[in-house]
């Protein structure tokens, strides 16, 4: 499916044309995929977006969003997705328009990483949490038992990063630096901006305005809506 980058950013992350609520419901119909299919853009389509459940293995206990696979590496990536935009966040969010400069964006990621530290990853807080669930060792699907490596990656819609060194589209973030309450056999975290990755798209490629997305289950949503309007 071939979006539009400038449009993409100007609603979910500067509310253009947007009315109450308007970003979250769509968020509802494109959120999972959208950031997942983002993310394997960015590995070159590389990687392979599972439909298997990710999970525990038990009847009870935390759930993750997909299994993302890197067959050439080996891989297994479990990954929890978080679809809220910038400003969506508690206390009034942030704006920023597809053109900022990189010093607004960098200011702004800066502020919701130091967000989510303070909220998802404190060390005074209660874990796992909807967050800090993506550090549990999830079971991996049978038909890939033998896959030697399973990592922790978190995708975020919004601009955020959380590595010292500058503005990342995947940062990496030291588990045991957080000195979570949470037993966890991971010593590292990956963290994936979908919007500062197609900030990315649009600044180098000057002015890009599409990106390819292979996003089925929407495409099928996207059908059944057009079936419910009225042609007369």
């Amino acid at each position: 499916m071939k979006l539009n980058i400038k449009e993409l950013l100007d609603f979910f992350d500067d509310k253009k044309d947007s009315e109450k609520e308007d970003a979250n419901a769509l968020m509802t119909i494109l959120g999972e995929e959208l950031n997942a299919s983002a993310y394997k853009h960015f590995r070159n389509n590389e990687v392979e977006i599972l439909n298997d459940p990710v999970g525990p293995g038990t009847l009870e206990g935390k759930r993750l969003d997909r299994w993302i696979l890197d067959k050439k590496n080996k891989k297994l990536y479990q990954c929890e997705i978080k679809n809220y935009a910038a400003t969506a966040v508690v206390g009034g969010g942030y704006q920023l328009k597809s053109n900022d400069i990189d010093e607004e964006i960098k200011k702004v990621a800066t502020r919701l990483w130091e967000h989510e530290l303070e909220i998802n990853f404190s060390n005074e807080k209660k874990h796992p949490n909807g967050h800090t669930k993506v550090l549990l060792k999830m079971r991996r699907p049978k038909k890939y038992i033998n896959i030697s490596k399973t990592e922790p990656l978190l995708i975020y819609w919004m601009p955020i990063f959380s590595d010292r060194k500058g503005l990342k589209t995947l940062s990496f973030l030291n588990i045991k630096e957080l000195g979570l309450k949470l037993k966890t056999e991971f010593d590292k975290l990956q963290i994936f901006s979908v919007s500062l990755y197609l900030r990315q798209l649009y600044k180098n490629c000057k002015g890009k305005k599409f990106i390819n997305l292979e996003m089925p289950h929407f495409e099928h949503r996207m059908q059944i809506l057009n079936k419910l309007r009225n042609k007369e």
